[in-house]
Formats: structure tokens, sequence, C-alpha cells
């Protein structure tokens, strides 16, 4: 089994075109709303994986599994920086996203966390490790390498802050923290997420699935 990363976007706004996707396909968006303490707000057909806030910065990372090849990726109302990437697994699986870690801080060393026990999945799964940023800064420096992951984008609003994703395909082992120094921070905010895919009853099409509701602890078609 593998992961692959379909397409990516990514915007200084609440909202991007979404990129190319089929049916079955994992829709994972990362926002933040920068200098605010209010998160932003999931459009409909989302799923809330992890959202929070404080007086300098909000985050709220959501997903959703494309029922056409016709997506809109929605207005993430509050959003300042929109990211959306597409991710894809082997026939007949589900790419799943699960939170992992998180951390905030104002100073110029910036932690992404290590994950706690448990949060890791390994077995026959194959995983993708996957880092969501936010730096309140007017020095754009994000594209750090960190650990083994590829920087995938980094984006801010020509001012007042950044935003970064970085990505490593088949991942075998737990992440266990990277701290990147920054030139200036008045505020950062890290998640690290990992995706796991899996196979099962009803799951069709590349990383996919249709289903109607929980059943015998699966999902029915």
């Amino acid at each position: 089994m593998s992961i692959s990363l379909v397409s990516n976007a990514q915007a200084a706004a609440d909202t991007v075109a979404m990129p190319t996707h089929a049916t079955g396909d994992l829709i994972l968006v990362c926002t933040t709303n920068d200098n605010a303490a209010t998160s932003p707000t999931l459009p409909t057909g989302y799923i809330n994986l992890w959202a929070l806030g404080s007086g300098t910065g909000a985050m709220t990372v959501g997903y959703k599994y494309a029922q056409s090849n016709a997506e809109t990726t929605g207005t993430w109302t509050n959003s300042d920086q929109t990211s959306v990437t597409v991710w894809r697994g082997s026939a007949n699986t589900i790419v799943w996203p699960w939170f992992i870690s998180a951390n905030t801080g104002t100073s110029t060393n910036m932690l992404w966390t290590a994950q706690s026990g448990g949060t890791f999945r390994t077995s026959s799964e194959d995983n993708v490790l996957f880092a969501y940023g936010h730096n309140r800064s007017t020095t754009n420096n994000l594209a750090q390498t960190l650990g083994a992951l590829t920087n995938l984008f980094e984006q801010g609003d020509g001012a007042n802050f950044q935003s970064a994703g970085k990505y490593q395909l088949s991942r075998t082992t737990v992440w266990s923290g990277t701290t990147l120094t920054m030139a200036t921070s008045a505020f950062w905010r890290t998640v690290m997420l990992c995706l796991t895919e899996q196979t099962g009853y009803g799951f069709t099409g590349g990383g996919g699935l249709r289903f109607a509701r929980p059943m015998n602890g699966g999902y029915s078609a």
C-alpha cells in the first residue's frame, strides 16, 4: 500500500481554488487566522480535526472525502491563509488523518513537538507525516528543512505573517521533534499530523470510499 500527494493549493485568503482530485480522495485543509483569537470556521461538509485559538493567532484543520471530481474548498470564515492538500491511497483503501502534536510560542525557537506515545500508526499501514506552521513576523524564513520532511509550500501576506506546509511519505518512525530558528517572531503555532492508509470492506477507488453509516465497527458501502 502507499499514499501519494495528488495536488495542493494555497492562498492568503479565506478560500482557495480546489486543486485536482477524484472521488474518494482525502481533502485536508489547514487554515490560520493571524493576530486574532477566533479559529477559522469549517464550511459545510468538512469535519473538524483540530482547532485552537489565542489572542495572536488561531488555527483550524479540517477534512472531507471527495464525493466527485468537482469539489470546492468552501469559505473558511476568519482565515487569513488557507491551504488544501489532496491525498490518495491504493485501491480499496481509505486515508485517515490523525492529530499527533501541536505547540505555540513567542520566541524565535519554533518547536515542532514530538508526538506522544501511541499517536503514530504503524503495522501494515502506510504513513505520511504532515506539518503545518504559522509565524507572525515580517521576515519570511519558514522554508527551512524540517527533519526529513519536504517543503511543500511557504506563503504569507507579504507584511505580517508566513505559513508553511511540509510532508514526508512512507514514514516508518515516530516524530521526535525539531526546532527551527526564526529571524524574528511575535507569535508562532505548529501542528503535526499523521495520515494512515487502511483497507476495509466497502472501500472503493484510489484511496477513497463510499459509506453511509458505521456498521459493526466498520463502514457500510
